[in-house]
């Protein structure tokens, strides 16, 4: 199991409850109805991913901590420049 860093953007969270659903130990619903993260590290990676994948709006990102590379939401490609 690799170090994962999560986050949930509160601003994006529509209390859908997926996560939850799929990684109860990895995510609770707060005081606010907002997903939150309790332990990232509490369930086998693929079961993290799995539950970020889960969410309609988007709003869990899974980083791999040890080199800042984002899992979960795939980063934007890069646009290819035009010649000068």
């Amino acid at each position: 199991m690799s170090r994962l860093r999560v986050a949930v953007n509160p601003l994006k969270c529509q209390a859908y409850k997926r996560c939850t659903a799929i990684a109860p130990a990895v995510f609770a619903l707060g005081p606010e109805g907002k997903a939150t993260v309790l332990q990232a590290d509490a369930a086998p990676d693929e079961e993290v991913i799995k539950a970020a994948r889960s969410c309609p709006y988007r709003a869990i990102t899974v980083t791999v901590d040890a080199t800042d590379e984002q899992i979960f939401p795939p980063p934007p490609k890069s646009q290819p420049q035009p010649p000068k």
